[in-house]
């Protein structure tokens, strides 16, 4: 037996956020397939609007005659989980984890006390699901602690095609790509910029993405002015794919410090652009670099500030870590990633038998 329609669920479907490019580039290879396919959403995004439709919509586009799976992206609360609760439709999870709690009530308790609603609903929502797909093993072991289900391991796939052009490097770039939030450390990264500084002068930090919290951006903001780092970290907020490509491009050394990932887009992206890997060995990042770039077990200033100058200062090193990230998203190839998906879904389809 196999689908004949696979329609997702997703909170919201926001422009440029990895979980939305996944979601679509999932649509799309399933309709390449023959395979019916629509995208709901709790909250329609004005900008991506034309590519979902409301929950309420859902009964429009299934039929009795055909063999449908109702495929949700668990990332945070919505009320999709709670339709989907509802339904009779065969049920399969995308696991993407979602942020704990406690790394952000300080910061946003709203937010924070959302997750914890978010942890609720996914406890029924295991209950109730045939199977479920996990970006990284350190999100299969998460699911795990919510209930017994069925899981397929099957990573972020890779859609950027990195330009060839070159760009004039005016000074040593250190880039971060995120979002501006408390679990992405990006105070850490900061703080180990002050000391890198001193034996690196022309040293730049560029920290990319939008703030997830005022609060947490006013600290980061008060932590660079109290340093003397006014001169050389620079927050660009949000930014398109075209200039996202720039920064890439344009770096000398991708690094990340945060406390938790689910899997790590932005770190397979930069290996991808053949930039140098620095990041904190922790939650799914491990994984995702793999042996592809340098990975920190501590990351006190002073360790992340010697691992940055060793590869800022070091060609060979720095052309080593290049070298072994380019051999290293092979494993997040589009074709690679859309095979595994396509077996997980066989898997499902013949237990649904």
């Amino acid at each position: 037996m196999t689908w004949d329609a696979v329609h997702q669920f997703v909170p919201t479907l926001p422009p440029g956020d990895a979980i939305g490019s996944h979601v679509l580039w999932i649509r799309n290879r399933l309709r390449v397939q023959g395979c019916n396919s629509e995208i709901f959403v709790g909250t329609e995004h004005p900008s991506t609007a034309k590519e979902t439709h409301d929950l309420a919509a859902v009964d429009q586009h299934v039929t009795s005659d055909d063999q449908t799976l109702f495929l949700y992206h668990v990332a945070q609360a919505s009320p999709c989980a709670d339709f989907l609760l509802e339904r009779q439709e065969p049920l399969a999870l995308v696991f993407h984890n979602f942020t704990p709690p406690e790394l952000l009530i300080h910061w946003d308790p709203d937010v924070a006390f959302e997750l914890l609603r978010a942890q609720e609903q996914l406890t029924d929502l295991v209950a109730k699901s045939q199977f479920a797909i996990c970006d990284s093993q350190f999100n299969e072991r998460t699911l795990a602690s919510f209930g017994k289900l069925a899981t397929s391991v099957v990573p972020l796939p890779l859609h950027n095609n990195p330009s060839s052009v070159e760009v004039n490097h005016q000074r040593r770039i250190v880039l971060f790509v995120g979002r501006v939030a408390p679990n992405k450390a990006v105070h850490d990264l900061i703080t180990a910029a002050a000391l890198l500084q001193e034996n690196v002068p022309d040293i730049e930090l560029r920290i990319v993405g939008g703030a997830a919290s005022d609060l947490y951006r006013a600290t980061l903001d008060g932590l660079v002015k109290a340093l003397g780092l006014g001169d050389i970290v620079t927050f660009t907020g949000w930014i398109d794919d075209e200039q996202l490509e720039l920064e890439y491009r344009r770096a000398s050394v991708f690094c990340t410090l945060s406390d938790h990932e689910g899997f790590g887009v932005p770190i397979a992206e930069a290996m991808s652009h053949g930039l140098p890997v620095v990041a904190y060995a922790n939650t799914a990042v491990t994984e995702t670099v793999g042996d592809g770039g340098l990975l920190l077990h501590s990351k006190t200033p002073e360790l992340v500030a010697t691992a940055l100058e060793k590869v800022l200062v070091d060609e060979g090193l720095a052309n080593r870590l290049s070298a072994s990230g380019h051999r290293r998203v092979m494993s997040f190839n589009s074709e690679v990633v859309g095979n595994a998906l396509d077996q997980a879904l066989r898997r499902l389809s013949s237990q649904a038998r």
